[in-house]
């Protein structure tokens, strides 16, 4: 594991000052709900996508999956993982859309 995170979101209230990371192998999402940090490889990301509050419409909403902080009152990210009982992940960093297009960059090439 490389340990220089490309990316580092701020800590803020809407986030449950709890921190997100991404490395060119992995993410990492801290936690306090889970009480540890939440290790996603780069080969296990199916998707990652900016979504709106539920005040923009129904898409905001995260149903099914865990929601690190609170997500569903913000623009956040959902991450969609290959495997896994909660597939689902929704959480909000500083700046969702560079959070998401830093992750994307680190997805490994596919052919699907």
């Amino acid at each position: 594991m490389t340990d220089t995170p490309l990316y580092i979101s701020k800590r803020s209230a809407r986030n449950l000052w709890q921190e997100y990371r991404i490395y060119r192998d992995r993410l990492e999402l801290q936690s306090w709900f889970l009480f540890h940090t939440i290790i996603v490889s780069a080969n296990e990301i199916q998707a990652v996508e900016v979504r709106s509050s539920v005040f923009g419409g129904w898409k905001g909403f995260t149903l099914w999956g865990i929601k690190n902080d609170l997500c569903d009152l913000f623009r956040h990210v959902l991450l969609t993982k290959r495997t896994g009982l909660f597939k689902g992940i929704g959480f909000s960093p500083d700046e969702p859309e560079k959070f998401v297009e830093i992750c994307k960059s680190i997805l490994p090439d596919r052919d699907e």
